[in-house]
C-alpha cells in the first residue's frame, strides 16, 4: 500500500509540474521579427545585436543574435565568463590565443560552434556577412588584449 501511495503522489507532482511548466511564459521569436539595434560600444562599430534571451549586462544566462558584414573583425580579447558561439548563417574565421594566428584559425561555416572558455583570449574575423548566435552567462565584459583593438579607447 505505501508503494502504491508513493506511485500516485509520484504520478501527481509529475502531472503538476508538467502543467506549470505548460502554462509558464515562453520565448518564441520569429527570425523576420527579430528587434537588431547596433551593437554596445565594447564592440568595433558595425555589428548588430538581436536579444532572444535574459541581459548580458546583467547576471544570468542570456543568448543573443549578431550579425556583421563581411570584413568585421574583433580583435584578440577576453571575457570573465565561457561564451560559445554557433554560425547560424555566413562564415567566420575563429581562433585562441593571446595574438593573431593564421595558423591556429578555423574557419566556421553555417552550423559551426565553438565554446571559449573564461579567461581565454580569442579573435574572430568574419568571411562572409555573418549571423551568429551567442550564449553566456552575465554579466558579460570584453577586454582587449591589444588596447589600441578596443574601440572605446581613444585612438592615437
Amino acid at each position: 500500500m505505501r508503494n502504491l501511495t508513493a506511485i500516485v503522489a509520484s504520478v501527481a507532482i509529475s502531472l503538476a509540474a508538467s502543467t506549470a511548466l505548460a502554462e509558464a511564459p515562453g520565448f518564441v521569436f520569429s527570425q523576420d521579427k527579430l528587434d537588431w539595434q547596433a551593437g554596445p560600444p565594447e564592440l568595433p562599430r558595425g555589428a548588430e545585436v538581436a536579444m532572444l534571451f535574459g541581459n548580458p549586462m546583467q547576471g544570468g544566462p542570456y543568448i543573443l543574435r549578431m550579425r556583421a558584414p563581411k570584413g568585421y573583425k574583433i580583435g584578440p580579447h577576453k571575457h570573465s565568463g565561457i561564451e560559445t558561439m554557433t554560425v547560424l548563417t555566413g562564415a567566420v574565421r575563429y581562433g585562441q590565443g593571446n595574438l593573431p594566428e593564421p595558423n591556429a584559425e578555423k574557419t566556421l561555416s553555417a552550423g559551426g560552434f565553438a565554446a571559449t572558455p573564461a579567461e581565454t583570449g580569442h579573435w574572430v574575423s568574419f568571411e562572409d556577412d555573418t549571423v551568429i548566435q551567442v550564449t553566456g552567462v552575465g554579466p558579460w565584459n570584453i577586454t582587449y588584449l591589444d588596447p589600441r583593438d578596443d574601440p572605446r579607447a581613444p585612438q592615437r
